[in-house]
């Protein structure tokens, strides 16, 4: 029982840290570009909109590109080290990233908005970033050697730690930079 409940704290702190990682990433191109940004802890957005596609694009594109950043590390670490943060951080780039998809069935989110401007539809960036992140996953958790009990708790501390990101985003102020 210990083990799960510490793989539930480590999950929700690695969650909230790569939300925070993957919005810093937006944010970073849209200072890069010149953009003043609107920042909250599970969105970043361009004061007044983007001035052009590739400006839209590039800022939509800079945080998956973080999220996947993240679990290709946690991916190049894996190993019978015994230690769990690796595949965690695998395992919440994947979930981020599955969420997001889920999102677009109602508002496009990232990747979805750049394969709808590129003409290849709503989901397959998303399908082709997911399926990258799901394969990670597979191998980080094998090299790692994680089981069940891992799982669970990594289970339990996203859905804890997306969920106070969702429903905390109301609370929490909108900063303008």
């Amino acid at each position: 029982m210990a083990t799960i409940v510490k793989q539930i704290g480590l999950t929700l702190v690695i969650v909230i840290l790569c939300v925070i990682l993957h919005e810093a990433g937006h944010l970073l191109a849209a200072k890069a570009l010149g953009y003043d940004a609107v920042v909250r802890i599970n969105s970043v957005s361009t004061v007044g909109g983007a001035a052009n596609w590739r400006d839209a694009a590039i800022v939509d594109a800079a945080g998956p590109l973080v999220t996947v950043l993240l679990a290709i590390t946690g991916l190049a670490l894996s190993g019978r080290g015994g230690s769990r943060l690796r595949p965690t951080i695998v395992f919440a780039a994947l979930m981020m990233r599955l969420l997001a998809t889920l999102v677009s069935v109602q508002a496009p989110n990232d990747e979805a908005r750049i394969g709808e401007a590129l003409g290849l539809g709503t989901w397959t960036i998303p399908a082709i970033i997911v399926g990258l992140l799901a394969i990670m996953m597979a191998v980080s958790a094998r090299r790692s050697g994680v089981g069940w009990r891992w799982l669970f708790g990594s289970w339990i501390g996203a859905s804890i730690g997306f969920t106070l990101i969702v429903f905390g985003e109301p609370l929490l102020p909108a900063i303008t930079v």
